[in-house]
C-alpha cells in the first residue's frame, strides 16, 4: 500500500509540473485526462491525503476539466479537513454548474445533508428527479443504474423495487475478465449501504463481501464489512478494520470504531489516541468531539468537559441530531440508560424525524422498564421504514409479549407465558421477596419502585428484548437496572442450569447497578453477584474447579484487580468468560473477609458519585498494587489447596493410551493419585460392567478429590455401578452427596425422588422435588411425586399445588392425578374436589375409588379407603460418561454486563 501511495504521489506531483501543450488542450484531451487521473485521485481520497486531492482538484478546476468529479472531491476534501465553510461555498458553485448530472447532484444531496443545510438539500430533490428522468431508457449503463437506484431511495421509492428495478440488475453485469465494469462495484456496495441502514447487517455483509471479490483492497467495502460484522463477531469485524487502515490509515470511520470499541472496553487511554489520529487530520470533526464528550462522562464524570466537547461536536451544525445520538447511544452501551434516554430526546428536538435516535429511544425506555412509552415509539420507526429490521422485531416482540400475564406484587411485576405462570410463578414471587429483603438490608438500600422481572420461553426474543438484535446464545439473564430479562427455565437455553440461582444472581444486580446508579464496571458487578449466590446456598455459584486450578497456577491466567474488566472483554473463549465471573467473584471475596463488608458498601458509594473502581477500592483499602499482590496470593492459596495430594500431570502418549483399560490401570499403579487417569479407569471399568471394581476406583476418585463435582465425577460413576447392581439404598447415600455439593445435579435429583418414593421416605422426596425444580420445573413427575409425598404427610394446600401442575403438565394418567387433588380438596373445597371428580370420571367411566368418593361428597356416605399411592415409574439412569478426552470449551458471544452465562463444562 505505502508503494502504490508513493507511487500515486509521484505522478500527482507530474501533473501539477507537466503542463501540456496548446496543441494538445482539446476537448478529447480533457477528457482523456479525466479518465486517466480520475480513477488515481478517488484511491488518494478514500486513503485519507485529502491535502493532496485538494490541491489537484484546483489544478483540474484551473484547467476547466470538465468532470463534475473535480469540484466535488474538491469540496469533500475540504470538508475532510474541517475546512467546512470553503467547502460549503465550493458545492453551493458546483450546485449552480452541475444541475443535471445525476452523480453530481447525489454527492451534493449527501453534503447539504449530512451537514445540516437542509434547504440546499431540498433544492437538490426537485433536480434529482428532473435528472433520473432524463436518462433515457435504452441508454442507461451499469453505473447510471446505480445512481437511478440511489436517487429513488432519495426520492422515496420502495427499497425493494430499487433492488428489483436497478441494484439487481447492475449487480447482474459480468466483470471482463479482470476488468471491472464501471457501476458494478458501486452496485453492490450501494446494496451494502440500503442493507446497512435498514439494519440487516447479514444482507450487509454479503453485499460487502461480494465487493471486496471485485475490488480487495477497496477500503470502503473493507469497512463496511467491519461494520457489518462488528455486533455478531467482534474478532471478524477487527481484522477487517485492520486492513481497513492498511489501505487507509487515516480512514476515519475506522478510527472512530476503533475508538468506540476502546470506550466499550474502558481502554480509555488507547481511545483517547485515536481521536488524536483523526483530529490531526480534521480537528473539527464532528463526532471525534462526541466522543471525548462519552470520556469526559465516563472517564474522569467531568459534566463541564462533557459540555465543552459536546458544543464543539455541534459547532458545524448546531442542530445535528447524530451527536446526541452518537453519545446517547454510546453511553447506553455502558449501561447508562438514564443518560442515553436523555441524550436521544435531545436529538428528537432537533429532528423529531430522525429515525435512529427515535429508535434507541425506545430500546432505552425497554430497558428502564418504561414499556408503555417504548412501543409507540418502535411502531413509528417501523412505519416511517418498513424494511428496519430492528423495528420489525420490536413489533413482532410486542405481540409476543401482549400474550404474557404479569404477576403483581408491591415490589415487583413478572411478565410470563400465562401458563408458565401457574408452573413457577409463585416460587419467582418468594425468591424475588427474599433477595430484596436480604441483599437490601445488606447493603443498605431501598428500592421503592417495583422491578420488572420477564421469562422468555423462546430465546431470539429474549435476545430482541435484550440486546436488540439477534443472538445472545448461552445467555441465562440479563440485568439493566430496574429491568431483569431471563430466559424461562423450560427454554433450550437454560439447559440444565439451576433458574433460582440466575434469579438470584440477577436481582444482586438490580442492587448494585441502583445502588452506583449503574456507574459500575461489569467485573465487579458480577463479583458481587456471584459472590452473593454462594452466601445464600452454598452449593450456587461458582468453586474451584481443575481447570480454573491450572490456569491460575499453571497458565497465569489471573487478570491484574486494576484490569479486571479486560478478564470479559479480552476473552477468548466461554471457560475464559467463565473464569472471568469466578476470578471477579474471588476478588470481592477477598475484599470483603480481608476490609469488611462496610468497605465494599462504600466502594459502591463511591462508584454512584462518579469515582473509577481503582480509586475507590484503593481509598478504602490499600493502594492498588498492594491489593493485587494480597489477592494473587489468596488466589494462589485457594489454588494450591485445591486437590493438595492430586499428581496433575499430563500423561505422554507412550505412558498411557487412555482408551486402554490395562494401559490405565498399569499406569494407575505408578501414579495412585493421578487425577485423569483414576478417571478414565473408573469410566472403563463401567463399560466393561466390572461393578464391583468401579465401585472401588470411584471410592479412590472421591478420596482423591471430593470437592469435584464437574464431568465424569466419582459420585455419579460410583451410583452408576451402584443402581447396576440393585443396591437402591447404596446408590441413593452417594448421590445424597453429590446433590449437596452440586445445584445442577439433575439427574440425581430425579433419581433420588424415585429411591425416596418407593421406600416412603418423603422428606427426601420433598428435599429433592425442590432441587429439581429449581432446574426445570416443567417435569411433570417430580410435581406428581412431590404432592404423593405432601399428601402422605397430611399437607393438603402444599399436595393440591403439586397435583394442580402435574395437571397442567399433561400427565400420562390425568384422571387418576384429578382423583388425588379432589382427595386433597374435599375437605376445604368440596365443589372444586367435585368438579375433578367428575372430570376424572369422564376420561375413567370405571374408576371405582373415583365413583365412591363422588358419593361420599354428594350423599355424605362413607366409602372404602382408597389404595396407596402407585409404584414410582423408574427414571432411566444417566448414561455412562464417555471416556474420551473431553473437548475444548467452544467458542461463544461474550455477555455483557449483567449477563449470567450458561457455564462452561468442566
Amino acid at each position: 500500500m505505502i508503494q502504490r501511495l508513493v507511487a500515486l504521489l509521484l505522478f500527482l506531483s507530474a501533473i501539477l509540473i507537466a503542463f501540456p501543450s496548446p496543441l494538445r488542450a482539446q476537448a478529447d484531451y480533457k477528457r482523456y485526462f479525466d479518465e486517466d487521473n480520475l480513477p488515481k485521485v478517488r484511491e488518494i481520497f478514500s486513503q485519507g491525503r485529502y491535502d493532496i486531492v485538494i490541491q489537484v482538484c484546483e489544478y483540474a478546476d484551473r484547467r476547466g476539466q470538465p468532470s463534475w468529479e473535480w469540484r466535488v472531491l474538491h469540496f469533500e476534501a475540504l470538508a475532510a479537513i474541517g475546512r467546512y465553510e470553503e467547502a460549503y461555498d465550493e458545492a453551493k458553485k458546483t450546485a449552480e454548474r452541475f444541475r443535471e448530472d445525476l452523480g453530481a447532484l447525489l454527492r451534493l444531496h449527501r453534503f447539504f445533508k449530512i451537514h445540516g443545510y437542509k434547504e440546499d438539500a431540498a433544492a437538490r430533490l426537485a433536480d434529482l428527479n428532473l435528472a433520473a428522468k432524463a436518462v433515457p431508457k435504452k441508454e442507461r449503463s451499469t453505473l447510471d443504474l446505480v445512481h437511478l437506484g440511489e436517487a429513488a431511495l432519495i426520492l422515496g421509492a420502495d427499497p425493494s423495487k430499487v433492488i428489483e428495478q436497478y441494484f439487481g440488475p447492475a449487480k447482474r453485469v459480468q466483470p471482463k475478465g479482470k476488468e471491472v465494469p464501471p457501476g458494478l462495484l458501486e452496485a453492490h456496495l450501494a446494496s451494502a449501504r440500503l442493507a446497512e441502514a435498514k439494519e440487516d447487517l447479514k444482507k450487509a455483509a454479503e453485499s460487502y463481501g461480494e465487493a471486496l471479490k471485485l475490488a480487495p483492497t477497496n477500503p470502503e467495502a473493507l469497512f463496511g464489512m467491519a461494520k457489518a460484522l462488528f455486533p455478531s463477531d467482534r474478532e471478524a469485524g477487527t481484522t477487517y478494520l485492520e486492513k481497513t487502515r492498511a489501505e487507509a490509515p487515516l480512514h476515519f470511520g475506522a478510527l472512530l470504531l476503533q475508538a468506540e470499541s476502546a470506550i466499550n472496553f474502558e481502554q480509555y487511554e488507547a481511545a483517547a489516541e485515536l481521536l488524536n489520529l483523526v483530529e490531526s487530520v480534521n480537528p473539527r470533526h464532528p463526532e471525534a468531539h462526541s466522543y471525548r464528550a462519552i470520556l469526559a462522562e465516563l472517564e474522569r464524570n467531568d459534566h463541564t468537559a462533557f459540555e465543552q466537547a459536546r458544543g464543539i461536536a455541534l459547532s458545524v451544525w448546531k442542530d445535528n441530531p447524530e451527536i446526541d445520538y452518537l453519545i446517547g447511544r454510546v453511553l447506553s452501551r455502558k449501561y447508562r440508560y438514564e443518560e442515553g434516554a436523555e441524550a436521544q430526546k435531545r436529538a428528537l428536538a432537533f429532528d423529531p424525524g430522525f429515525l435512529p435516535a427515535k429508535l434507541q429511544l425506545a430500546l432505552d425506555y425497554l430497558r428502564l422498564g418504561r414499556v408503555d412509552a417504548a412501543w409507540p415509539l418502535a411502531k413509528e420507526v417501523a412505519a416511517a421504514d418498513p424494511y428496519n429490521v430492528l423495528a420489525f422485531n420490536l413489533e413482532v416482540l410486542e405481540k409476543e409479549i401482549a400474550s404474557f400475564t404479569s404477576v403483581k406484587t408491591p415490589d415487583f411485576i413478572i411478565r410470563l407465558p400465562p401458563e408458565e405462570a401457574e408452573i413457577y410463578g409463585e416460587r419467582v414471587v418468594e425468591i424475588l421477596t427474599e433477595a430484596k429483603k436480604a441483599l437490601g438490608e445488606k447493603y443498605g438500600l431501598i428500592i421503592d419502585h417495583p422491578t420488572l422481572v420477564e421469562f422468555y420461553p423462546d430465546q431470539q426474543d429474549f435476545a430482541i428484548r435484550s440486546f436488540g438484535s439477534l443472538g445472545g446464545d448461552g445467555l441465562l439473564g440479563v440485568c439493566f437496572g430496574s429491568v431483569v430479562t431471563m430466559n424461562s427455565p423450560g427454554s433450550i437455553t437454560a439447559a440444565k442450569s439451576n433458574w433460582e440461582a440466575t434469579l438470584w444472581h440477577e436481582y444482586c444486580h438490580v442492587i448494585t447497578l441502583t445502588a452506583t446508579k449503574n456507574k459500575m464496571p461489569r467485573w465487579l458487578s458480577e463479583g458481587i453477584s456471584v459472590y452473593e449466590e454462594k452466601q445464600r446456598q452454598a452449593n450456587w455459584g461458582q468453586e474451584m474447579n481443575p481447570d480454573y486450578r491450572k490456569m491460575i497456577l499453571e497458565e497465569n491466567a489471573l487478570t491484574p484487580v486494576g484490569d479486571m474488566s479486560q478478564a470479559f472483554f479480552q476473552a477468548k473463549d466461554s471457560m475464559a468468560v467463565m473464569f472471568a465471573y469466578y476470578q471477579s467473584m474471588l476478588v470481592v471475596e477477598h475484599l470483603v473477609e480481608t476490609y469488611g463488608l462496610e468497605k465494599l458498601r462504600a466502594i459502591l458509594a463511591d462508584l454512584g458519585e462518579g469515582a473509577l473502581v481503582n480509586d475507590a477500592i484503593a481509598r478504602h483499602t490499600v493502594p492498588m498494587e498492594e491489593f493485587e499482590t494480597s489477592f494473587a496470593l489468596f488466589a494462589t492459596k485457594l489454588a494450591e489447596a485445591y486437590g493438595p495430594g492430586v499428581d496433575w500431570t499430563k500423561p505422554k502418549p507412550e505412558e498411557m493410551n487412555p482408551r486402554a483399560l490395562l494401559s490405565i490401570a498399569s499406569y494407575l499403579k505408578d501414579h495412585p493419585n493421578h487425577f485423569e487417569a483414576r478417571r478414565l479407569l473408573t469410566e472403563q471399568l463401567l463399560e466393561a460392567k466390572n461393578w464391583d471394581a468401579a465401585i472401588e476406583s470411584a471410592d479412590a476418585f472421591i478420596t482423591l478429590l471430593p470437592e469435584y463435582t464437574g464431568q465424569g465425577n466419582g459420585y455419579t460413576l460410583k451410583a452408576l455401578a451402584l443402581r447396576s447392581k440393585e443396591d437402591a439404598v447404596g446408590e441413593a447415600t452417594v448421590l445424597e452427596l453429590l446433590a449437596a455439593k452440586s445445584a445442577e445435579a439433575f439427574q440425581a435429583y430425579q433419581r433420588l425422588i424415585e429411591v425416596n418414593f418407593e421406600k416412603g421416605n418423603w422428606d427426601g422426596v420433598i428435599a429433592n422435588a425442590a432441587r429439581g425444580l429449581a432446574i426445570n420445573p416443567f417435569t411433570e413427575r417430580i410435581h406428581y411425586c412431590s404432592g404423593c409425598a405432601h399428601e402422605a404427610k397430611a399437607q393438603p394446600a402444599l399436595a393440591v399445588r403439586s397435583f394442580e401442575n402435574a395437571l397442567r403438565l399433561n400427565p400420562a394418567n390425568p384422571s387418576e392425578v384429578r382423583f388425588r387433588l379432589a382427595r386433597n380438596l374435599k375437605g376445604d373445597d368440596p365443589a372444586a374436589a367435585k368438579r375433578h371428580l367428575l372430570d376424572a370420571l369422564a376420561d375413567s367411566p370405571r374408576y371405582r375409588e373415583a365413583h365412591g368418593m363422588l358419593i361420599e361428597i354428594v350423599d355424605g356416605r362413607p366409602t372404602t379407603p382408597v389404595a396407596t399411592p402407585p409404584a414410582a415409574s423408574p427414571v432411566p439412569a444417566p448414561a455412562p460418561v464417555p471416556s474420551t478426552p473431553k473437548e475444548e470449551p467452544k467458542e461463544k458471544q461474550i455477555p455483557l454486563p449483567g449477563d449470567k452465562p450458561t457455564p462452561a463444562p468442566q
